[in-house]
């Protein structure tokens, strides 16, 4: 079962969900603002190096936390996300 602990990142101020400027780039792979990834990485203490060595759990955990912070604040439904969201469900 995933809980919520390791999704307590702190996101930076004056930023939007939008910012991230997220894309599908192949079948199975997005493509999104990976300076603002950096940013995340610093304001939460991460090695953003070691984050490029495989960027996954750590990109995930952002845009997981993004997102659900984004809707909760009113934000509109990003069709990527939840077409994201659909694939993840599927494959448990």
């Amino acid at each position: 079962m995933q809980t919520d602990s390791l999704l307590t990142l702190k996101l930076p101020e004056g930023y939007t969900f939008a910012d991230l400027k997220i894309r599908r780039c192949d079948l199975d792979a997005i493509d999104l603002d990976m300076d603002l990834v950096k940013r995340v990485c610093n304001i939460n203490g991460l090695d953003f190096t070691k984050v490029l060595q495989d960027p996954g759990p750590v990109v995930t955990s952002i845009l997981a936390v993004w997102y659900k912070s984004h809707l909760a604040a009113g934000g509109q439904p990003d069709p990527l996300m939840e077409e994201l969201k659909s694939q993840d469900a599927r494959s448990h």
